[in-house]
């Protein structure tokens, strides 16, 4: 049955998986929902089709704890600086992933009154537009690098695979971080195939390295090896501990939300990723304008100030 999904979905994502170019957004646009072109997939198709992925290629949808990294006796560039170096209250970041099909939902996770950073994918419609407006609202840009996954299906535009060489992998990464103005790390799209191979990843890392970004590994299997890869290259990086919403209510939602408040305060700090449903961004209107820190010990902090706390 599996592969049978499988393959009906790799149809499906057939037909959008090649390049667009379409015309960059109009800053003064009147109306936010921008037209996709022809051969686009809408932004709910996209969001079923991630959907079947999870059942694809995560049927158990509790995380596994991260594996111990090995020690990196220098780094090459600094780490970025905690905001408050004295403040060691529990910290969670937020990343919102699948940002750049919509540019409505994009500006809601802009707007949100806690510092939720913005991942998102290469070559869609609104990315750069996006990348500007976060950047200008001090909000953390993330590239969203399209990765193979295990179960076959299309990742986009943009993607690197297992078996591109070298050369052709770090042009595709590069491209990709200059399509983003303000972009300050990465994180993978899909991948469960490509970060389990410790070589790509270790090519990833020099690309990252020499730049001075930072990687986030979402963990999209057990076997990955981009965390590791990215501690031997000395790039600064954490992993993802909680996915918010793997399932799509409320209440899911919410207990989610409340277990990666609860592994902050088990160990100092938690990563979530989201991802830009109606009803992710309805929850964290609502959730982060309560004062976190006084009700649930934990505060809401930035990329940056998370990776300054050594993770």
């Amino acid at each position: 049955m599996k592969r049978c999904i499988a393959g009906l979905l790799a149809l499906l994502l057939a037909a959008c998986s090649e390049p667009q170019d379409p015309p960059a957004p109009d800053p003064d646009i009147a109306d936010p929902e921008l037209q996709l072109p022809a051969g686009e997939p809408l932004v709910d198709d996209f969001h079923e089709l991630r959907s079947r992925w999870l059942e694809l290629e995560r049927p158990a949808l509790t995380p596994p704890e991260p594996e111990p990294l090995p020690e990196v006796a220098e780094t090459p560039f600094p780490v970025p600086e905690p905001a408050e170096p004295q403040d060691r209250t529990p910290a969670v970041a937020i990343i919102i992933d699948d940002v750049g099909h919509n540019l409505r939902q994009g500006r809601r996770l802009i707007a949100l009154p806690q510092p939720v950073a913005l991942a998102i994918l290469p070559q869609t419609l609104a990315a750069e537009q996006l990348a500007r407006e976060a950047v200008a609202a001090g909000r953390t840009v993330l590239l969203h690098q399209p990765m193979e996954n295990g179960a076959g299906l299309s990742i986009g535009p943009g993607g690197m695979y297992s078996g591109m060489s070298r050369e052709r992998l770090q042009a595709q990464l590069r491209s990709n971080l200059d399509s983003l103005p303000g972009v300050r790390g990465v994180n993978n799209h899909m991948g469960s195939r490509l970060t389990a191979e410790r070589e790509p990843m270790d090519w990833v890392m020099q690309v990252l390295r020499e730049r001075g970004l930072f990687f986030i590994d979402s963990r999209t299997t057990a076997q990955t090896q981009a965390a590791i890869a990215a501690g031997a290259a000395g790039v600064p990086h954490l992993s993802r501990q909680v996915f918010l919403d793997n399932q799509r209510t409320p209440e899911a939602i919410g207990q989610a939300f409340d277990q990666a408040l609860a592994i902050a305060r088990r160990t100092g700090t938690a990563v979530m990723i989201g991802h830009p449903y109606p009803q992710t961004i309805d929850y964290l209107e609502r959730r982060l304008t309560e004062d976190l820190p006084a009700i649930e010990g934990v505060q809401v902090v930035s990329v940056e100030e998370l990776l300054g706390r050594g993770g």
